[in-house]
């Protein structure tokens, strides 16, 4: 099943850059890409997502408002920031709600990989198996030396 990814940004030639730069992953997923929070947030209350990827300066409302309510909302939606203002208080501002924050201009080919990690790493801890397991488990083993 295709994964679902909203990117937020209000500069329209970043989203044509990003759409023309992440094409090549349109057969793994399907992305939506989106001027504004207001619609993006309509977007995801229209339609499940599995991921969203926005900027950090946005008019109305920025990219760590947005993701704060992502993730009260949405709580299990992979959250990155890609954003130009790679600021102290921006990244600050960004590390509870974001997973991940990568600067602008981002190598299409990091973002395609830090992606497909984060998906590999969620659809692993949302494993039910894995979770049972986990769960019974009276503590965790240590990592060997090697």
């Amino acid at each position: 099943m295709a994964k679902r990814l909203l990117f937020v940004d209000d500069e329209a030639m970043v989203l044509q850059g990003l759409r023309r730069s992440l094409h090549g992953m349109s057969g793994e997923w399907e992305m939506r890409f989106e001027q504004s929070a207001a619609v993006a947030l309509q977007a995801m209350a229209d339609a499940r997502f599995d991921a969203i990827i926005t900027d950090m300066r946005m008019p109305s409302m920025d990219g760590a408002e947005l993701l704060e309510l992502v993730k009260r909302r949405y709580p299990g939606m992979v959250r990155f920031v890609l954003s130009g203002q790679a600021g102290k208080d921006a990244v600050l501002r960004s590390v509870v709600p974001a997973h991940q924050f990568l600067p602008k201009p981002c190598d299409p080919v990091e973002l395609k990989h830090r992606l497909t990690q984060a998906f590999a790493m969620h659809d692993l801890l949302s494993n039910e198996l894995l979770q049972g397991t986990v769960s019974r488990l009276r503590c965790l083993p240590s990592l060997p030396a090697l």
